[in-house]
């Protein structure tokens, strides 16, 4: 005779099957068969449940776990109002692509007469025509549950979806009467995700003619994988035919600091005069209206998704797009390059590289005394590091840390959700406790963290994040995006 469970332990034991350890919670009323399927098994099978007293550290913290462990987290909230409160982290995750199993109750569906039907006012007022209309946007694939007999199903395909490239969550919502219903106890994962998607021969050997061809090329990034090969390759590349980097708009830092072919996130300084540009999977490699390629230059996107076709205006001329995985696309580039270094072009690139590491070090001295300025604390910050990992949001621009490897230095994705850095360092604490952490956050970015529901599950955890509070005295970024725009108005 099979054995049963509830819809709710098939879910947790699916998602464990599938590959997710670790379960951030915040939960409600509609998560009742949840804590029973935990109370029932002692968490065994199940992810290990890490509860966080706000949603957006759920999430957020769902994120940094994924960034220090290239693992998938889930994430759970409370009906239609926690997930409103999840939005931002959401948002967050789908800009850098980052993969989180969404869930989220639903409001019973009956007002009597099945085990799960509503039982309080709230259930009535909480009650919506399109709840996933919320997040849809934001996930790759969503489903609401309607029967126990494929809840463990659709948990593997969802962690399928979310795990193939590009990556990116997704979403289940749960209707309390199935998730009570009983249900045979899953076997394994039915789906997989799909093996990472290597380049055509025929572009890379097109692409690495460009390249070798052109006077000045120039390679721009702003994001790394979790296991630093494309670290790797591109350097490697790099190095061996005298091509100057770009890191731009950084995310998850590619370069180390002091990197003889790094030559700064000023890409203005660097994109009129390149004449084939190599674009690593950057969603922002530079801004229009600031700085463009040339007429006649070769520009070349490659990344799973080298068009980055979820956001509706990106207008950046491509000559030549290659969709694959990033580091397979880079190390076939490099096979296919002469690796011939170009002596007099690579002098030129190490003299831009000391140029921007002066500039650097200038912004270093004006803080060395008097008010602290954030290239100090940078500095300070760097002097302790040693191979651990920094947050900065509001925090100072990469180049400012002095990293020596990738993975070092994370910054709040492109969709710019403040309250981003405090939870996503305790994320990736949670996944990599033996590495320091440091979190360098601007005091309005730290009220959006809600920092004592940080602190609480910090402590709760044991979860030990340094967190550096800068405090500007105003509301900087709406003060300088005002100045960017009325330079000499009013305001200004």
């Amino acid at each position: 005779m099979a054995v049963m469970v509830s819809a709710a332990e098939a879910i947790l034991r699916s998602l464990k099957s599938n590959g997710v350890d670790t379960l951030f919670i915040n939960p409600g009323s509609d998560f009742a068969p949840v804590i029973e399927a935990y109370a029932k098994t002692g968490g065994a099978d199940l992810p290990e449940a890490i509860a966080a007293a706000h949603e957006n550290v759920v999430v957020t913290m769902a994120h940094g776990y994924f960034l220090a462990t290239g693992k998938m987290a889930a994430a759970a909230v409370h009906v239609n109002v926690g997930l409103a409160n999840a939005v931002m982290g959401l948002l967050n995750a789908r800009s850098d692509d980052v993969p989180i199993f969404m869930i989220s109750g639903r409001n019973p569906l009956t007002e009597g007469g099945r085990m799960g039907s509503r039982q309080t006012p709230i259930q009535y007022g909480q009650e919506m025509f399109d709840q996933t209309g919320i997040v849809r946007e934001s996930v790759k694939w969503d489903y609401e549950l309607r029967y126990a007999e494929n809840a463990a199903d659709l948990v593997s395909r969802g962690c399928s979806v979310a795990m193939t490239e590009p990556k990116g969550a997704v979403y289940m919502s749960l209707p309390r009467e199935p998730l009570c219903e009983e249900t045979e106890v899953p076997g394994p994962p039915s789906q997989v995700a799909p093996a990472v998607s290597h380049p055509d021969p025929q572009a890379i050997a097109e692409a690495a003619a460009k390249l070798a061809a052109a006077r000045n090329p120039l390679i721009v990034c702003s994001r790394g994988d979790v296991e630093g090969e494309v670290s790797a390759e591109l350097m490697a590349m790099a190095e061996e035919n005298s091509i100057a980097v770009s890191e731009v708009f950084v995310t998850r830092n590619i370069l180390p600091t002091r990197w003889k072919n790094g030559v700064g996130g000023n890409i203005g300084a660097h994109l009129p005069d390149a004449d084939a540009v190599l674009v690593v999977d950057a969603s922002v490699a530079w801004i229009e209206a600031k700085a463009s390629p040339a007429p006649d230059a070769e520009v070349i996107h490659l990344g799973p998704d080298p068009l980055f076709a979820r956001m509706p205006v990106r207008g950046y001329r491509t000559t030549q797009a290659i969709q694959c995985n990033a580091a397979k696309g880079i190390k076939a580039l490099r096979a296919a390059l002469p690796g011939t270094p170009d002596p007099a072009r690579q002098a030129g690139i190490e003299a831009r590289h000391a140029e921007f590491r002066a500039r650097m070090s200038s912004k270093i001295e004006v803080g060395s005394s008097g008010l602290a300025n954030k290239p100090w604390i940078a500095k300070c910050i760097s002097e302790v590091l040693g191979d651990g990992a920094v947050f900065a949001e509001r925090g100072g621009p990469r180049p400012l840390y002095d990293v020596t490897g990738p993975n070092q230095w994370f910054g709040n994705t492109q969709a710019g959700g403040l309250g981003w850095g405090l939870p996503a360092a305790l994320g990736y604490q949670l996944g990599n406790r033996d590495r320091l952490t440091v979190c360098v956050i601007g005091d309005g970015s730290y009220m959006f963290a809600n920092p004592i529901a940080c602190h609480q599950v910090a402590a709760a955890q044991r979860l030990p994040v340094l967190t550096v509070v800068l405090n500007n005295g105003s509301w900087d970024a709406v003060r300088i995006s005002t100045l960017d725009i009325y330079p000499d108005g009013e305001a200004a």
